[in-house]
């Protein structure tokens, strides 16, 4: 399993999954990832179950290191992420080397990048 380090987590960065139907009577809301099309577009891209957790960002992204290497895909808003200084294109899986560094801006486009 790869670590992933947040070293600035941006403006509203949280932790999304597809959430929890179902309990409404119980006056719990579904919650979840915002952009649930993006979200599962994005685990498909490096792998994952379409359920999977991520990271959902709003307007601006962060800056997260990967001490052990990961794969990782941008999906959702354009946020002109680059990796260890290179753009880093949207709807790709990318293959993160151990020490690299993701860095996201503000939106280019749309609220949430996942």
């Amino acid at each position: 399993m790869s670590t992933l380090v947040v070293e600035s987590p941006g403006l509203l960065t949280t932790v999304q999954d597809l959430g929890r139907m179902g309990y409404g009577a119980l006056g719990v809301s579904p919650s979840g990832a915002a952009d649930t099309v993006a979200m599962r577009l994005g685990n498909l891209l490096v792998g994952n179950p379409t359920g999977a957790a991520v990271l959902e960002m709003t307007l601006l992204g962060g800056r997260f290191l990967f001490p052990q290497g990961a794969v990782v895909a941008l999906a959702g808003a354009d946020f002109g992420a680059s990796l260890d200084g290179r753009a880093a294109e949207m709807w790709t899986p990318h293959v993160v080397e151990p020490g690299m560094k993701l860095v996201l801006g503000a939106t280019n486009n749309y609220a949430r990048c996942y």
